[in-house]
């Protein structure tokens, strides 16, 4: 699948948020913590935006709405690369890999 509705695209990163709200809590440094918020601050504000889009458009396909696509995909890859020492806990350390892994693909097939 090349391209993504704005429904799914709402699940994923609802999805994402969830995760990143326990990676958050689960951070042990100020520093872990930062990483995480940096994300989770961007994601929620997109969220916000995709919940302000009629529920009779949510067939269409997904644009990054809040900041260009490039931001979020370098500030998805720079969370990857420090997301291995900032998440301890393995499960959410997997869900956060898995979803992250899931919208940086999107956005690289869809440049």
């Amino acid at each position: 699948m090349s391209h993504i509705t704005i429904s799914q695209a709402s699940e994923l990163i609802w999805d994402l948020l969830k995760t990143l709200e326990d990676a958050y809590w689960e951070a042990s440094t100020c520093k872990d913590k930062d990483l995480v918020f940096n994300l989770l601050q961007l994601l929620n504000s997109e969220n916000m935006e995709l919940a302000k889009i009629s529920i009779q458009d949510h067939h269409y396909e997904y644009e990054v709405i809040t900041t260009s696509k490039e931001a979020l995909q370098q500030t998805l890859v720079s969370f990857q690369q420090h997301s291995n020492d900032t998440v301890r806990r393995q499960v959410t350390a997997l869900k956060l890999r898995n979803l992250v892994n899931q919208l940086s693909s999107y956005l690289s097939r869809n440049q």
